[in-house]
C-alpha cells in the first residue's frame, strides 16, 4: 500500500457524538444540567446518550441513563468498575448491538481522581511496594507515576472512542493568578485539575465552552451602571442592587484562559446559557469548516459518517475482543507453566510452544487458534 493509497479527503464530523467536548465550569455552574437539555435537545431517543458519573451532582434532576460509577466503592474500585466493566461493556456493544453514541464523563476531576488512585494501587500490586502518592513512583522507581496516569486514562478514552462514541465531559474551574515575568500579576478562570488531566481531557477537546458568571451592577431603578454611584462626599460607593447571568465561552479572552477548539468559526463574545445556543454554536462552527457542497448536504454527509464509524467501530471492537480472549489465553498458559521445574519447561514445553507458535514466548502472541492448541499441549503434559 503506497502514499496515495493512504490519501483521504476529511469532511468535519456533523453529529455532537463524532467529536470529544468539554464543558467547564465552577461548582454549580450548570454543567450537569447543560448535559441534560442539550442531549434531550440532540437526541430523539434517550438511549443515545448515556451520563458515566462519577460524583453525585446529578442526583437533582430528572436524567435517563445514568450510570452512578461513585458507588461502586473506593476511588480505586470506582476506576477499576470503569475501565472493566463499562468500557468493556461498551465495547462488547459495539461489536454485537451499538445503542450508546454520546458518554458524559460528570465529572472529569473525580474521573482522574479515581484512575490516579488505581494507577497508584496496581502499581503497588505488580511491584510489592506501599507508595501512596504519583510523586512518590517517579521520586522513587525508575517509572513516572504522571506518566503512568496519563497512559492509563488515554488508554481508556480512546478505546471508547475508537469504539465509535463520542465524549462530553464536565469539568471544574477556578480562579488563578498568574505572574508573568516582569512581575505582573493578573488573574483569570482557568481548569481546576493538573496539567496531567489537561493532556487527557483538554488536548483532545474538539470543543470546549466555558461556564462563568457575567454580573451587572445596577440602580435602584434597575438601570444598568457603567461606573460606581457616589456618595455625599464624592467617594464611591457600592450598589446594592445588582443582576447575575450565567454565560457560555467559547473562545479564550482577557478572563477567561480556557476555552477554544478545532473550529474558526466561534464566536468571541459571551453567549447567553441556553442548550438552543450551545447548539447553535456548534452547528455554526462545524458549517465554517466545510465547502458550500458539504453545507447543502450535512444530513446525508452525517448519516454515511454514521454508517462509517459504526463499520469502524465494529472492526476495532472485534479486535478488542479478540485480544482480550488472547489475554485469557497466556493467563491460562501461564498458569500451567507454573506445575513445572525450569528443566521440564525446557525439554517438554519449550520445543513444542516453538512448534505451535513460532517461538517459545507465547506471551507476544495473538492468534486465537495457535494460543489455544498451547493450552491444550501444556494440559496434557505431565
Amino acid at each position: 500500500m503506497g502514499l496515495r493509497d493512504a490519501v483521504i479527503n476529511n469532511v468535519p464530523k456533523v453529529a455532537l457524538h463524532g467529536i470529544r467536548s468539554l464543558i467547564v465550569g465552577n461548582y454549580k455552574s450548570g454543567k450537569t444540567r447543560l448535559w441534560k437539555e442539550v442531549t434531550e435537545l440532540h437526541y430523539d431517543n434517550p438511549d443515545d446518550y448515556m451520563l458515566l458519573s462519577f460524583e453525585k451532582g446529578w442526583e437533582t434532576w430528572s436524567l435517563k441513563n445514568v450510570v452512578p460509577i461513585h458507588t461502586k466503592g473506593s476511588p480505586a474500585d470506582q476506576w477499576e468498575y470503569f475501565r472493566s466493566v463499562v468500557v468493556k461493556d461498551l465495547i462488547e456493544e459495539a461489536r454485537t448491538n451499538k445503542i450508546v453514541k454520546l458518554l458524559g464523563i460528570d465529572t472529569a476531576d473525580k474521573a482522574m481522581a479515581a484512575a490516579e488512585e488505581w494507577v497508584i494501587r496496581d502499581f503497588n500490586k505488580r511491584n510489592g511496594s506501599r507508595y501512596t502518592s504519583l510523586k512518590e513512583i517517579s521520586d522513587k522507581t525508575t517509572d513516572n507515576g504522571y506518566t503512568l496516569l496519563t497512559s492509563e486514562m488515554n488508554k481508556q478514552f480512546d478505546t471508547l472512542e475508537n469504539s465509535g462514541y463520542g465524549t462530553m465531559s464536565l469539568a471544574w474551574s477556578k480562579e488563578k493568578e498568574t505572574i508573568l515575568r516582569n512581575g505582573n500579576k493578573f488573574t483569570s478562570i482557568d481548569m481546576m485539575m493538573s496539567a496531567t488531566g489537561k493532556k487527557v481531557f483538554e488536548s483532545q477537546a474538539s470543543l470546549i465552552c466555558t461556564l462563568y458568571n457575567d454580573t451587572v451592577i445596577l440602580d435602584k431603578d434597575g438601570n444598568e451602571l457603567e461606573e460606581n454611584i457616589k456618595d455625599k462626599k464624592g467617594k464611591d460607593k457600592a450598589s446594592a442592587f445588582h443582576e447575575t447571568q450565567v454565560m457560555m465561552l467559547f473562545r479564550p479572552n482577557e478572563f477567561v484562559s480556557i476555552g477554544g477548539g478545532r473550529y474558526v468559526n466561534l464566536p468571541q463574545e459571551p453567549v447567553p446559557y441556553s442548550s438552543k445556543e450551545f447548539m447553535r454554536v456548534y452547528e455554526e462552527a462545524v458549517k465554517g469548516q466545510m465547502d458550500e457542497a458539504s453545507r447543502n448536504n450535512i444530513i446525508k454527509i452525517e448519516e454515511e459518517q454514521e454508517n462509517v464509524q459504526d463499520q469502524k467501530a465494529q472492526q476495532f471492537a472485534e479486535k478488542e475482543e479478540a485480544k482480550a480472549s488472547a489475554g485469557e489465553l497466556i493467563t491460562q498458559i501461564e498458569a500451567e507453566t507454573k506445575r513445572f521445574t525450569s528443566n521440564d519447561l525446557k525439554d517438554k514445553v519449550v520445543p513444542k510452544f516453538t512448534e505451535l507458535l513460532g517461538s517459545p514466548n507465547y506471551r507476544k502472541v495473538e492468534d486465537i487458534e495457535k494460543l489455544e492448541e498451547a493450552l491444550k499441549f501444556i494440559k496434557e503434559t505431565k
